[in-house]
């Protein structure tokens, strides 16, 4: 079945449900709700970030080895949808992302504004599974590096 084969409605939902899954992706990333992160992908996806992960299990554990002493917000703008049929979807949307890396990052409160550390895009797949929609792959594509900043 064809993109164009599906009813508007049909469409809207499914294009709805992917671009919640990029706004979970953030949320869940952003505030350490890692298990949730690793719901968010099917059993056997891809997540390039710079390095592959391959799979569920290899998603949870680089979450679960991601310092402490980090605090991002991922801001994510231009979310686009392109449903290709009704168990597969693509996307794009434009990252904004900013971090800061240190001690201050555990305690509550804000800590000193800094530059974007990148800008860039996730390219992705999507597909439908028994628990709905969910990451295929997610490759982070970036344009632009603040040198300022601290990798990892």
């Amino acid at each position: 079945m064809l993109e164009s084969d599906l009813a508007p409605l049909k469409r809207l939902i499914i294009e709805r449900a992917c671009e919640q899954l990029s706004i979970e992706y953030a949320r869940a990333v952003d505030f350490r709700d890692y298990e949730r992160f690793v719901e968010l992908f099917a059993d056997d996806a891809l997540l390039d970030l710079g390095m592959r992960l391959e799979g569920k299990d290899a998603i949870r554990a680089s979450m679960l080895m991601r310092p402490d002493e980090i605090r991002t917000r991922h801001v994510l703008t231009n979310i686009f949808i392109e449903v290709r049929d009704s168990q597969h979807a693509r996307g794009m949307s434009y990252l904004t992302l900013y971090r800061h890396v240190g001690v201050q990052t555990t305690k509550p409160g804000p800590v000193p504004s800094i530059l974007p550390t990148a800008v860039g895009h996730y390219e992705d797949s999507f597909i439908r599974t028994d628990a709905g929609w969910r990451f295929q792959t997610r490759t982070l594509h970036v344009a632009f590096r603040n040198p300022d900043t601290v990798k990892s």
